[in-house]
């Protein structure tokens, strides 16, 4: 690999000063980068392949795909760290479980008091609140997700207390989640895709590379001619991830998502240019009121949890991103349902026995 190994002492070029301040920040853009997904996202289906607002639509959406890897990234930042002894691992799982069906009554029963009030509460309404109660609504598979990651965070920790064990595993990951893939795509090579397959590494395929992979970019230092080039190829990424998720969408008359998996070089690239330039990037050295952004880092949970609610009733009432021009309709619904779920987590912050159910920090 071409990057160096971090040094104890930290450097100007390994360990940018208001380190965390920079994580902070890149969380709350993260955060708000998912918010514009789902919002310049959620009607794809409904407007034509070759009109303008599918392209705008599926540019901004492609854009964002960087959002859920470095969410999984600075995840695992710390957690995974060998020197981090007292997690009270137990403690989080059991909290990622309340929260995951706490927020899932929500999502799932939410419309039954309103139906109860108008009578048009039914036996087979309230069969599907209880499957949606017990599978969850379609944002929270990432606390599942999240979940599995903590169990193994005591195995992550042993890997990641080895440098050249997690480099090892590093690269086996970006090799069979993503070379291999891309190339027997490519060249039509399902059979031996198929064997591949069949070696069942499913410790190397998902996200689970992404908590790991937090850890080892933040310990590491990058040259600066190294951060170059990944600069470079995130630029590179980005534009391919929107030219060739519109070009396969208008060849096959239907929205195609594969270049915004997990699975997907482009968006391996264009994540850990972020990530390495938030961590870099020496205009966050004079952020004012560090705090402030600590506050709105510490609210992107609720946020994430919250906003397709606000997105959700907004459709109801006839609100969408295709009500006006989407230029200027997605901006504004997102920059609306950013703001109206974070002053509902604020809110929240300080009902205490609410905050204690609803809130992960």
């Amino acid at each position: 690999m071409m990057l160096q190994k971090a040094h104890t002492v930290p450097t100007k070029e390994s360990a940018p000063p208001q380190r965390i301040i920079n994580y902070d920040i890149l969380r709350v853009v993260a955060c708000f980068s998912i918010v514009l997904l789902h919002v310049s996202g959620g009607c794809l289906s409904d407007v034509s392949m070759n009109s303008n607002e599918f392209l705008v639509m599926m540019s901004l959406d492609s854009l964002t795909r960087f959002a859920v890897p470095v969410f999984f990234m600075l995840s695992g930042l710390f957690l995974v760290s060998p020197d981090k002894k007292n997690i009270a691992l137990e403690k989080r799982i059991l909290k990622l479980v309340l929260l995951f069906y706490v927020w899932s009554a929500f999502y799932g029963f939410q419309g039954i008091i309103i139906d109860a009030l108008t009578g048009e509460f039914t036996k087979e309404f309230l069969i599907e609140s209880i499957g949606r109660f017990i599978s969850g609504h379609l944002h929270m598979w990432f606390l599942k997700t999240l979940l599995g990651f903590y169990i193994l965070i005591p195995i992550a920790q042993q890997i990641c207390a080895s440098k050249q064990c997690l480099q090892y595993y590093l690269l086996l990951w970006v090799i069979f989640q993503f070379s291999v893939p891309c190339l027997t795509d490519l060249f039509h090579l399902q059979t031996a895709q198929s064997q591949i397959n069949s070696l069942n590494l499913d410790i190397l395929a998902g996200n689970f590379g992404y908590f790991l992979l937090g850890y080892y970019l933040n310990t590491t230092d990058i040259k600066k001619e190294i951060r170059r080039i990944l600069y470079a190829l995130g630029l590179i990424a980005a534009y391919l991830t929107i030219h060739l998720s519109i070009r396969d969408s208008i060849a096959a008359g239907a929205c195609v998502e594969k270049w915004f998996g997990p699975g997907s070089p482009n968006v391996l690239a264009m994540s850990i240019a972020i990530f390495t330039f938030f961590k870099y990037c020496k205009a966050f050295n004079s952020v004012k009121n560090p705090h402030l952004w600590e506050k709105l880092s510490g609210c992107t949970f609720f946020i994430y949890m919250f906003h397709l609610f606000v997105l959700e009733k907004l459709s109801l009432i006839g609100i969408t991103p295709l009500s006006f021009p989407v230029a200027i309709s997605i901006p504004v619904l997102t920059v609306f349902t950013f703001t109206v779920s974070l002053l509902s987590g604020v809110v929240t912050e300080h009902i205490p026995i609410i905050r204690k159910i609803v809130l992960f920090h």
